[in-house]
């Protein structure tokens, strides 16, 4: 008896050990996060749209995603805490710091700027520089938005001012902005992609400025590179979950190594959930268009941030200028001239 107690408590010791072992050796659950992510719908943030398609799950993040009418309404929903993250034009957070909301820029998306001027074909007679929208209309997505700060930028390097020499008009989102510019409730619209090359392709509409051409850039911006578009969160919660943020940041690299390394089609591919009705055709000569100004590791170029700046000041679009340092946290991304 004595022998088969001893044989009874050596198994029970032999498997005590295995399955201390076993539960070492387990990796532990990675503790998930759950996030929302927002913006205006475009293609130039593509990073943001593979990230929550492809990547958030490995980083351990389960994010759900948020489309609004215009950037003004995802940094006030960002501001409010409705959201916790948003793909936004740079010109937000100065603008939302000169109002003390304490916004911060973590990852650069876009290194180009993205606005078009775009022009009703049947004034292409007409209308072939901006000085000749003087008394016609020119829509933009939202008062304080990206597109309504180039406008005003466009106009005024024409020497036109908004609303006295032209009739400034807030149409919303793309879908909106394209049957505004269809119907002629508008002349002319500062558009982003998709709609900027939907417009050229279709022949509905035609180029006054194209900031992706590389010459008109480095005229009318200053720079060949500029911030464009910025992964943002607030400081709060930078300052309380610098994990979670880390997360997002390198969900959004791999995003940008994904899209840089892979072909057109594969990522248009992924993006057209997010545009659905669109071409996937269509949609892959929009992804060649963006490809050659995202940067696979997101870093901050300080010089890139004030190019960005620098015509939104000079027309008064934006009040005055927010340092690099109280606008930024590269600690996540990295830090470039």
């Amino acid at each position: 008896m004595k022998r088969v107690n001893m044989l009874v408590i050596t198994i029970l010791v032999a498997v005590a050990l295995i399955l201390g072992m076993l539960l070492l050796y387990i990796p532990k659950e990675e503790t998930k996060y759950s996030v929302k992510i927002g913006n205006v719908p475009a293609i130039t943030y593509a990073p943001t749209y593979i990230a929550i398609s492809l990547f958030m799950d490995d980083v351990g993040i389960n994010a759900t995603y948020i489309a609004f009418p215009s950037g003004t309404k995802a940094r006030e929903a960002l501001i409010t805490g409705d959201i916790d993250f948003a793909s936004l034009s740079t010109v937000h957070v100065p603008i939302a710091r000169l109002k003390d909301r304490p916004l911060k820029i973590v990852l650069s998306l876009h290194s180009r700027e993205i606005f078009s001027l775009m022009v009703r074909s049947e004034l292409k007679d007409t209308v072939k520089d901006v000085k000749d929208l003087r008394g016609l209309k020119l829509g933009f997505s939202a008062p304080g938005a990206g597109s309504w700060a180039f406008a005003v930028y466009f106009l005024k390097k024409a020497g036109l001012e908004p609303e006295k020499d032209v009739e400034m008009v807030a149409v919303g989102e793309l879908s909106t902005m394209y049957s505004a510019l269809k119907a002629g409730k508008v002349d002319a619209a500062v558009t982003w992609d998709p709609l900027t090359t939907q417009l050229l392709e279709s022949g509905e509409a035609y180029a006054l400025i194209d900031l992706y051409d590389p010459e008109q850039h480095a005229r009318l911006l200053g720079g060949e590179e500029a911030m464009s578009q910025v992964l943002v969160t607030r400081d709060d919660v930078i300052a309380k979950n610098p994990e979670l943020v880390e997360r997002i940041v390198k969900a959004h690299k791999m995003a940008l190594e994904f899209i840089k390394r892979e072909d057109a089609r594969k990522v248009a591919e992924v993006l057209q959930p997010y545009f659905k009705g669109m071409d996937i055709a269509l949609l892959e000569k929009v992804v060649n268009r963006i490809k050659e100004a995202i940067r696979e590791d997101g870093s901050l170029s300080e010089s890139a941030y004030y190019v960005d700046l620098a015509p939104l000041i000079e027309t008064g679009a934006l009040e005055r200028s927010v340092s690099f340092e109280e606008a930024v946290d590269w600690s996540f991304a990295g830090r470039r001239p």
